[in-house]
């Protein structure tokens, strides 16, 4: 975390494995107190001002053997990645005359709308052989037209 206006979410906490502390704060009130732009650094300072084993967060140990370990935890950023199924996805191929992958058009979840991109892709490649295939076995294939056919 650079600056307190920088966390997503609603939360972020505070804890020490040496002395236990453990605090969890609303952004907002955080905000109020000490402004979005504080930074980390202060932030933590700040909210572990209190702690006895502190001269400097992160500091070496005292004679004691103990020092502040405090750490300011916040959450995650939301991932802009959809959610992976659980089975195995969908591709859709177009093959060249060749036998081999041309373009792998798309990975698709569910079959359905799978299926659907394949009759698209069926309309938008005519003259190819199409597969749609889930891992090695192949849902649903177009055979390359016979060119003598059309004559």
């Amino acid at each position: 975390m650079h600056r307190l206006g920088h966390v997503s979410g609603d939360r972020i906490t505070v804890e020490c494995p040496i002395c236990k502390r453990y605090g969890s704060y609303r952004i907002t009130d955080l905000a109020e107190r000490f402004g979005y732009e504080i930074t980390g650094p202060d932030l933590l300072s700040t909210l572990t001002a209190s702690c006895r084993y502190r001269g400097t967060v992160g500091a070496s140990a005292d004679a004691a053997g103990s020092a502040c370990n405090a750490s300011l935890n916040a959450p995650k950023p939301a991932s802009l990645e959809p959610p992976v199924p659980p089975e195995r996805p969908f591709t859709l191929e177009v093959w060249d005359d060749r036998g081999r992958v041309e373009m792998r058009l798309a990975v698709i979840h569910p079959i359905d709308g799978a299926l659907a991109a394949f009759e698209v892709v069926e309309g938008a490649y005519p003259r190819n052989e199409i597969t749609l295939r889930q891992g090695i076995r192949v849902v649903r294939k177009r055979e390359r037209p016979d060119p003598l056919m059309g004559r």
